[in-house]
């Protein structure tokens, strides 16, 4: 404020000697600016307001490690990778859809290293989404999670009841089980259990990712994933725990366990 009072005479000055006018409009300028300097004295000596309240984080910090539990949730490639890349996925969302072909490349490219386990949080604005969640975890019941998985995310406009059985119908379930598995909302709970963790993470949105705890948002690309892959294997390879034993040890019980 100091700097409007202290130079706003140059200011004029300057329009002075660009312009030519009349002794009385230079009095009548002189008095509007001795006016404008006195109100910026008043403004300039009020007190300062107290700082605004850091605003809570909206999302899990990328530079933190989140303890996510598999809780026998569906897994794609081996259990004892290195590095586990929890996908939350809703199969409403279409950006969700177009994440899984990244994840599939990922699994090319670290057949090995990595592993998909993939949790559920179906938003309450997408009304076929917890139908749909239920008929995968129905398929993995029977062990075909993933063609079901395919399936669904291929047809993902037409999720209704009898769309599901069909789904289920192509990738070759037991239909009097999956029924029975799929009337009686089995897996509901887990569902609600899944979104549950999720939200206490902080991650609200879908997809979401926490690649061995390390949380990364929507569907990005390839690079975005590897460059967190890459390190995150350097640090598993280096930390001596066997494989199998290293998210567990290493994520889980030394992750932070909320946002």
């Amino acid at each position: 404020m100091k700097w409007y009072i202290t130079r706003l005479p140059l200011i004029l000055v300057g329009v002075f000697a660009t312009s030519c006018i009349s002794q009385a409009d230079l009095d009548e300028i002189k008095a509007t600016q001795k006016l404008i300097l006195t109100k910026l004295d008043v403004i300039a000596k009020r007190p300062v307001a107290a700082a605004a309240k850091p605003r809570r984080p909206r999302g899990p910090d990328p530079e933190k490690t989140y303890a996510f539990p598999v809780e026998g949730s569906p897994v794609l490639g081996p259990r004892d990778a290195l590095v586990t890349i929890m996908e939350i996925s809703d199969f409403q969302c279409t950006y969700c859809k177009r994440a899984g072909s990244t994840i599939k490349k990922i699994i090319e490219k670290y057949p090995k290293e990595v592993r998909v386990v993939f949790k559920h949080n179906p938003l309450s604005f997408h009304k076929r989404a917890m139908p749909a969640a239920n008929a995968t975890m129905c398929a993995n019941e029977q062990g075909k999670f993933w063609p079901m998985h395919d399936v669904v995310f291929a047809n993902n406009r037409a999720l209704e009841d009898a769309d599901l059985e069909g789904y289920a119908k192509k990738t070759g379930l037991d239909m009097a089980r999956y029924k029975s598995c799929y009337t009686a909302n089995k897996f509901k709970a887990q569902i609600l259990k899944d979104q549950k963790t999720t939200i206490s993470l902080g991650a609200r949105g879908t997809p979401a990712f926490f690649i061995n705890g390390r949380y990364l948002s929507g569907a990005r690309p390839l690079p975005a994933f590897q460059k967190i892959i890459d390190e995150e294997l350097k640090k598993a390879k280096e930390s001596g725990i066997a494989s199998a034993e290293y998210y567990d040890k290493a994520i889980v019980e030394k992750g932070e366990k909320r946002m």
